[in-house]
Order: structure tokens, then sequence, then C-alpha cells
């Protein structure tokens, strides 16, 4: 059914075009598939599928993976292939891999990757080379700059800059001390500039 919406949409009709929940329900399919077949072949088929509806994704104009669908495909692989495997160790490494480069690592893709590999392959593939701040081991930024949050203010030596909200090695988005202070330092300057003014607003 989806290919024929994506084949009718390219020949001009709009109101064929799929939406990414489209392409979910085929990912939802696919895993739900465990649940009708013991065949490890037809496992492997339907894994195979959900992969290539991600690759249809990122090759599209119109329509891009989210977070969500990386979510999707992690579970996908943990339903599908034998559990503690190198082969599905394998495919879920390189699942989380493709994720990061697509900066799409939210909270719920970190911690079903945690739960579906072992606490080593977390390590190395998290935890081992993640930067610090304030103290904490965080996500790069790259990993989530695809998620679409509001920059929050970061305060560096070179002056407040942007970023990313931070997510935690743990899978917990953490407030920064520099950004808190400087978001009570702005409510105080707009307090002082209001008793400048007598207390006028």
């Amino acid at each position: 059914v989806l290919q024929r919406m994506i084949k009718h949409y390219s020949e001009g009709n709009e109101a064929a075009r799929p939406d990414v929940f489209s392409f979910h329900a085929v990912i939802g399919a696919c895993s739900r598939s465990a649940e009708t077949s013991s065949s490890a072949d037809k496992h492997k088929e339907a894994l195979l599928l959900a992969i290539s509806i991600i690759q249809t994704m990122k090759k599209s104009d119109s329509y891009h993976p989210t977070a969500k669908s990386y979510l999707l495909l992690l579970q996908c692989c943990s339903n599908l292939l034998p559990s503690g495997s190198l082969e599905m160790e394998k495919a879920l490494r390189s699942i989380f891999r493709s994720c990061c480069k697509d900066g799409l690592v939210n909270r719920q893709v970190l911690k079903q990757f945690q739960s579906a590999v072992s606490s080593e392959v977390y390590h190395r593939e998290v935890v081992r080379d993640a930067p610090s701040y304030d103290g904490v081991k965080s996500l790069p930024q790259a990993w989530t700059r695809g998620l679409g949050y509001r920059p929050r203010m970061h305060e560096t030596k070179h002056g407040v800059q942007k970023r990313n909200p931070i997510i935690s090695v743990g899978g917990d988005v953490i407030g920064s001390t520099a950004y808190s202070d400087h978001r009570m330092r702005k409510v105080w300057s707009k307090k002082n500039q209001k008793l400048l003014r007598g207390g006028r607003s």
C-alpha cells in the first residue's frame, strides 16, 4: 500500500502523498510480524523491509526520519532478531549510529538502545567518549541537533552562546548551572530596571 502511495504521489497525485505516520505504520507492522511467525527468515525479511523504509525516507525530499522512526526501528530489531545475539547487537549499533549521524537521539531512543544492548556495548558506544557538561557526561550536541528543541543559553569563556538542551548518558535532560545563572541575571536585571523607573512597567 505504501509503495503504491509513493508511486501515485510521484506521478502527481497530491492526495496520495504519504506522511510520516504511514511509514511508521509499516515499521510497526514489521515489528509485529514476530507475533505471527516464528520463522527466522521471515523475521529478517521483515527487518530488512523496516530498514528500507528508513532509507526511503532519508532519500526523499518530502519526508524524513524522525526520532520516533529510529525508536520504532530499534524496537523492530529487538523483536525480530535473537536476543543477545551478535547479529542483533551489530544491527542495533548500526541503527543507533545512523540515528546519531542524523542528530535524532532523544531520551526514548537512548533508553531503548540502552535496554537492548549489553552494558559493555552501551559504555563503548555512548559513555566512554561522551563530553562532560557541568561535571555530567552528556551526549554530543551533534547527536541531538535534529530534534528541533528550543536552544538554551550556555555561558562559556567566549560569552553566552546557544546550544540544544543537554541529555545525559543516562537519558536525563539536564539544565546547566550556567544557563540557570544567566536566566536569573536577566530576571534580576529586569527587576532592577523596573525599580529605576519607579516601579512602572
